[in-house]
């Protein structure tokens, strides 16, 4: 039954391309073998990604929420690489959640149905970074240099305690991988128990390399028809030109709307002083004392140079020219480590494969923090540099950043240069338009982009409201009044509300407001995330509870998903563009206008309708599901780029009238009730 009042035209009629038979028929086989329902938007995505990947051409397929993307693109991913003489295909997502039900649920089901129309199984496998996994030469060795020593020196302590956990998991662990870890763990002892890429000795020179959790790993992927993996992976792979993939035909990169922040923080670099000390100090007893003094004395020069840069800064300040003090900083951190390095490799006589180990990983992070140093001393235009000053009250101290002004040529020419590559997402377009996305990620204007939509009736099952009547938010938060309508609008849902914040300082302002508004109403319950708070925790307790109200920020926006009576209202503080203080994206801004163009309509407005439709999607999440997606930004409905931002939105009914919306949300929550 559709929300009273809530009316629509629906979703436009999605056609299935004609061709690709074999694709459609075996997708027809496994919606059947899941239980699942024929819907004509996954056949014309599975379709279209077939044709991608025969013809080595790149797409993007927009596919709403309800359509079935994983299944649209798994089935002929699996296809054609069980082909004879195909290679496989690689599957990049953002998010740990979705690499884990496309590994554990969507695959082995998709491989049972297809057994039987293919020759032969298919086999999948999951491939992340070396630093995900336990490092057995660190766990069994006792190098000099070891951090669990010194953890294990004060076991009483709460890091001690967690070490000692670690320790005793990692011996019984099949997979090593800290995701499949039970407990939370603080990164300083994971960071005792793994090793990154370039501390890694190698499997071939370790003693461990046979049993090595990274070596199977890629050894399985080697093997595998589909290959599960994240997009910093795919960056590192691409981007750096370091083969941590195996060889491939194709590339699906799901939840695409990341890509392009992905592979932009996969080759930022960073340099700060305790990753420095952490160097130095790993390599105390390999190099001569007088270097190990003169690298010392670089990282306090270098400690003293950013804290004085620091000082004169309120928030990450972009540097376009370094001062003199901070240009003496980077040549001593430059010029003792490369010393360093030069002492650690010289002795060529060394055999002892833990002597070896132990040396690999003194080079590596040496290496890391001299070449950042380097970068940093040759600043070129098509970089951007930030002093991020920390606080000192909260212990946090300087770091510099180093990152590409774009990365839309890097991904043109390594991504996309060679092999199909297909983009999907749920939202990947901005006012009915894909340029935005095709320009950030470097793809040709004429490439194929289709939104094949939802088979959800958004115009009849749900409505968008936006409190025109309200004051337009400002920089002091959460306008009052605005709170106000968030509190009137939970009371006429009967709770069932996930409230999403473009800040933390929005999320606590509301429950303090709450607090005082509702006291501890026991028909009302509120749900307040923390910093560090496991996401999956508390959605699960939102959707055990109908009548609460979540609060929530920016890990909330996007793949939450709360089908039936415990979510008929998502309500959305602001707009959420981009802070003005974030150094690169203002200068990705200030490179647009200085070409002629507009920053703020090419950069932040884009940026601001994907996060908009992230957060609005969180509504409908089945055919049964009503309610409202509530503003609480007038800019929404009164702003020149208002129109752009809600053609970005599913299609739901649009109303600024404040009683239609609350009437609706009682006679739901009534509904819900009975």
């Amino acid at each position: 039954m559709p929300i009273d009042g809530a009316v629509g035209d629906g979703m436009d009629d999605v056609k299935p391309v004609a061709e690709a038979a074999p694709v459609v028929e075996a997708l027809h086989v496994v919606v059947d073998g899941i239980g699942g329902e024929q819907r004509e938007g996954q056949e014309r995505m599975a379709t279209i990604v077939a044709r991608a990947i025969a013809d080595r051409t790149h797409a993007v397929v927009q596919a709403g929420t309800g359509t079935g993307k994983s299944v649209g693109y798994l089935v002929p991913a699996a296809l054609h690489a069980t082909s004879p003489g195909s290679g496989s295909v690689i599957v990049a997502t953002a998010t740990l959640a979705l690499q884990r039900q496309l590994i554990d649920r969507d695959l082995p089901r998709i491989a049972e149905s297809l057994d039987a129309v293919l020759d032969r199984p298919v086999t999948y496998a999951v491939l992340k970074g070396r630093n995900n996994y336990v490092c057995l030469q660190r766990l069994h060795g006792s190098g000099e240099d070891d951090d669990s020593d010194a953890l294990f020196d004060a076991p009483a302590s709460a890091l001690g305690r967690q070490a000692k956990a670690l320790r005793e998991w990692a011996e019984s662990t099949t997979t090593g991988d800290r995701d499949d870890y039970p407990d939370e763990l603080d990164p300083r002892v994971w960071r005792a128990f793994s090793v990154g890429r370039r501390e890694c000795v190698g499997e071939a020179r370790c003693a461990y390399g046979e049993e090595c959790f990274t070596a199977l790993r890629r050894q399985q992927a080697m093997e595998a028809d589909i290959v599960v993996t994240n997009h910093a992976m795919l960056a590192i792979d691409s981007i750096e030109g370091v083969p941590v993939l195996p060889e491939h035909d194709a590339v699906i990169v799901d939840e695409a709307h990341e890509l392009v922040d992905r592979a932009t923080a996969a080759v930022t670099a960073e340099l700060s002083v305790s990753v420095a000390e952490r160097a130095v100090s790993g390599s105390r007893r390999l190099v001569d004392s007088e270097t190990h003094e003169r690298m010392t004395v670089a990282v306090e020069t270098l400690d003293d140079a950013l804290r004085a840069q620091a000082a004169q800064m309120s928030g990450p300040t972009r540097v376009e020219a370094w001062p003199r003090g901070v240009l003496l900083a980077f040549t001593m951190i430059r010029d003792a480590l490369h010393q360093g390095i030069s002492e650690v490799n010289a002795d060529r006589e060394v055999t002892d494969p833990q002597a070896l180990a132990s040396r690999q990983r003194a080079v590596g992070s040496l290496q890391e923090v001299h070449d950042v140093a380097g970068a940093l001393l040759g600043l070129g235009s098509r970089d951007v540099a930030w002093l991020d000053p920390g606080e000192a009250g909260a212990g946090r101290a300087p770091v510099v950043r180093l990152a590409p002004l774009s990365v839309a040529g890097l991904l043109r020419d390594s991504l996309f240069a060679s092999g199909s590559v297909v983009l999907t997402s749920a939202t990947l377009s901005v006012g009915g338009e894909f340029a935005s996305l095709l320009a950030s990620a470097g793809l040709a204007d004429d490439t194929l982009a289709v939104d094949v939509g939802s088979p959800f009736d958004h115009g009849r099952q749900g409505i968008l409201y936006v409190a025109k009547h309200l004051p337009a938010p400002g920089r002091d938060g959460v306008p009052m009044e605005a709170l106000d309508e968030l509190a009137d609008l939970v009371e006429a849902a009967g709770g069932r509300t996930l409230a999403l914040f473009s800040s933390w300082r929005g999320v606590e302002r509301a429950a303090d407001y709450l607090r005082v508004r509702w006291g501890s109403r026991p028909d009302l319950p509120v749900l307040v995330q923390q910093r560090g708070d496991s996401v999956a925790g508390l959605v699960e307790r939102f959707a055990s509870v109908p009548e609460s109200t979540l609060l929530g920020t920016v890990s909330l926006w996007q793949g939450v998903d709360v089908p039936g009576e415990s979510c008929t209202l998502v309500v959305i503080d602001r707009i959420p563009f981009p802070r003005p203080d974030d150094p690169l994206l203002a200068a990705r801004q200030r490179a647009v206008d200085e070409a002629g163009g507009s920053g703020f309509a090419s950069v932040s407005v884009p940026r601001a309708g994907l996060l908009l439709a992230q957060g609005a999607g969180r509504l409908i999440r089945s055919a049964e599901d009503r309610g409202v997606v509530a503003v609480l930004d007038s800019r929404l409905a009164t702003a020149a780029y208002g129109r752009a931002l809600r053609a970005s939105l599913p299609p739901f009914w649009f109303t600024t009238d404040r009683s239609v919306v609350l009437g609706a949300l009682s006679r739901l929550a009534r509904e819900e009730g009975e």
